[in-house]
């Protein structure tokens, strides 16, 4: 048997992850909005587990930027409220990097920061800036999908996505 037709065995998911998972899509679809606490001895009653996969998930999500946690005689855990300054921040960082995307999309790591990121932004605006704001990534795939704008008229239509993007956070944060 050859090493190359021995395919690979998908690895399950470590319980913390699957937690993680859980607690990430809550946060983004502000089930748990900026601000609010999460208590883990809670969170693990709800899902019948213990403290610790639950205590490891929350270290997942304060790396990812999604949790704010801190300790003062205990351990506190808020799911992160950005500020307005902190917010225009990560409106330029998603620029950079989807402009970088464009030019480099066989770049993994570009991908995976430029998710990370999204969905900090994700999470200060909210459900419904996600729905509309995958709509207009959907179009503008698709429009290079398509045939394909020549780069000119690509970074002209991802230069219009960011001016309506930004016009769309402020009609939010007003």
């Amino acid at each position: 048997m050859c090493i190359e037709t021995v395919k690979a065995i998908p690895r399950p998911k470590a319980l913390f992850e699957a937690i993680a998972d859980s607690l990430r899509s809550r946060i983004l679809s502000h089930e748990l909005p900026p601000g609010a606490a999460i208590d883990e001895t809670l969170v693990a009653r709800e899902l019948g587990v213990s403290r610790t996969p639950v205590r490891e998930a929350i270290k997942v999500l304060a790396r990812d930027g999604l949790v704010t946690v801190t300790h003062r005689g205990s351990t506190y855990c808020n799911v992160t409220n950005f500020s307005a300054y902190e917010l225009a921040d990560l409106l330029k960082v998603t620029e950079y990097l989807e402009t970088f995307y464009q030019e480099w999309e066989e770049n993994p790591f570009v991908e995976e920061l430029l998710q990370r990121v999204t969905e900090k932004l994700y999470l200060a605006l909210g459900p419904a800036f996600i729905r509309v704001d995958v709509d207009a990534k959907r179009g503008l795939k698709v429009g290079r999908e398509n045939g394909g704008p020549t780069a000119k008229n690509a970074k002209q239509a991802l230069s219009d996505y960011f001016a309506w993007r930004r016009l769309e956070v402020a009609k939010l944060t007003i």
